[in-house]
């Protein structure tokens, strides 16, 4: 009799330990989620579209969405370099495409 009692106290207390378990885990991968995702938010807010033209050998950098002119260069370095004065800390991002149209990736 003692056995069984022992037996079904050890699957009881299996079961309340597994559950429990699984409760914590959720809880740690929904922070770890909600970590990324501010990260995420924080990275965009720092992000630039850009659209980049040539024109008679001149680099011209426009925002994505709006169309305004941000700064102009000679060559690639030279862009990067005016726009991180222009916007400390921010980064600056355009398609795959247009980086191709102006030749800066094949």
């Amino acid at each position: 009799m003692e056995f069984l009692i022992l037996i079904f106290v050890a699957i009881i207390s299996f079961c309340w330990g597994w559950n429990l378990r699984e409760r914590v885990v959720i809880k740690q991968t929904n922070k770890m989620f909600e970590s990324l995702a501010k990260e995420l938010q924080d990275e965009e807010r720092n992000l630039i579209k850009i659209k980049i033209e040539k024109h008679n050998d001149m680099l011209l950098a426009y925002h994505y969405e709006d169309s305004l002119f941000i700064a102009q260069a000679n060559n690639r370095k030279e862009l990067e370099d005016r726009l991180s004065e222009k916007y400390p800390g921010k980064r600056f991002g355009c398609t795959e495409d247009n980086l191709k149209e102006i030749g800066f990736r094949t």
